[in-house]
């Protein structure tokens, strides 16, 4: 759930010297509203969707390499729309290719872990040519900035990223369908009907190819996760971040859970979840359904942030009760570079128990958590009053 790329607007209005509109006139031509169930139609919905303000294709996954050594990755791709259909009048009128109205960002890391290494790299450029860019042509997904590129064709994903101190080149196909969120795609993170995106996963992808940690290549295999996110609304004001669950259990099952925390410490009743049962098919799970308790916290010597650090999750109806161990404590994406956004994304192991009758399960997986070093960026609404609760 990477509302992150709805933060760098801040960085982008710096950068670009633009206003963004704001986000609760998104119903009226400025830009689309995400308000009902999103209808997807396969290929061209993994495509770039510019109608929209913020898209995300992010994928994370836990791998081995020959010798057995252990490794989670994370690789996103943000398109952000700098300005709206009712804004373009602003915009310069002589027409140029490089008077880009869009930005592409990457975010990536791997998290070396038996060496207990973490390493992130982060890039941005306005969507021109030969720099950055983000296209669908003859059921064909490109996103590119610079070097790195993701290629969707033929229901393969194709993963290149190349940083400073690690790179990647990966090969992922899903082993199940994608799974919708919410009410056919339409996942709510507000109290009004515009505060929603569209959103869908692969849960489960065979992953195969390589990456480098510093100088050393490696082959490697294993399973990956993948979200494709797009939306116009930023959170509700007063939601300062969230705390995502996606985990992968070893009797073929899939879990998403995410809780919007709020400025008192509560969470807003919209957070939800999706388990995805071994057959693919899903039970979706509102607020009541299941409870998450932190087990512990990591503070991080490098933003001073105090971040949980080992979680009880369990769902009743379904007979689960997990207990979710990051795998390195030290996986905090610094703000450096683009957005200045500190965050912690990481690669966590699972034991517990599941179903009916209680049989053991274990399973790996990634948790998103935001809002720890300062309330995550949420736009006002125009008349400066909040919809939420």
């Amino acid at each position: 759930m990477k509302w992150i790329a709805v933060c760098a607007l801040t960085w982008v209005t710096v950068f670009c010297g633009l206003t963004p509109a704001k986000a609760e006139s998104a119903g009226t031509g400025e830009y689309r509203a995400v308000t009902g169930p999103c209808h997807f139609r396969f290929p061209r919905d993994h495509g770039p969707h510019p109608d929209y303000r913020t898209e995300w294709w992010y994928y994370t996954g836990n791998v081995t390499d020959e010798r057995g050594r252990a490794y989670g990755f994370q690789f996103t791709f943000f398109r952000n729309r700098l300005i709206s259909d009712a804004t373009r009048g602003r915009w310069p009128v002589r027409w140029s290719r490089w008077r880009s109205d869009t930005l592409i960002l990457l975010h990536m890391a791997v998290s070396d872990v038996a060496r207990k290494r973490f390493v992130h790299h982060r890039d941005a450029a306005r969507a021109v040519p030969g720099i950055a860019g983000a296209g669908f042509d003859d059921g064909r997904v490109r996103l590119f900035l610079k070097k790195s590129e993701l290629i969707i064709q033929d229901a393969r994903h194709r993963l290149v990223g190349f940083g400073d101190a690690l790179s990647l080149d990966l090969r992922l196909v899903p082993e199940k369908e994608a799974v919708f969120h919410g009410r056919e795609g339409y996942s709510r993170k507000g109290q009004a009907p515009e505060r929603a995106s569209c959103y869908y996963s692969f849960p489960r992808m065979a992953v195969r190819g390589r990456l480098r940690v510093g100088e050393q290549w490696v082959t490697v295999r294993g399973s990956a996760w993948m979200d494709h996110e797009y939306s116009t609304a930023p959170l509700e004001a007063g939601v300062v971040g969230w705390d995502w669950f996606s985990l992968q259990l070893s009797d073929g099952t899939e879990l998403m859970l995410y809780e919007l925390r709020k400025a008192d410490g509560s969470v807003h009743p919209v957070s939800q979840g999706t388990f995805v049962r071994s057959d693919g098919s899903k039970e979706d799970l509102e607020r009541g359904d299941f409870d998450v308790q932190v087990l512990g916290s990591w503070t991080s010597p490098h933003s001073g942030a105090v971040y949980p650090s080992r979680w009880r999750i369990r769902v009743p109806r379904l007979g689960l009760d997990l207990t979710v161990t990051p795998r390195l404590e030290d996986q905090e994406m610094v703000g450096e570079g683009a957005d200045g956004i500190d965050y912690w994304e990481g690669s966590v192991a699972v034991r517990g128990r599941a179903g009916a009758s209680a049989e053991e399960v274990s399973g790996l997986g990634y948790v998103e958590l935001t809002g720890y070093s300062g309330p995550v960026f949420a736009l006002q609404p125009e008349s400066g009053k909040d919809d939420g609760p």
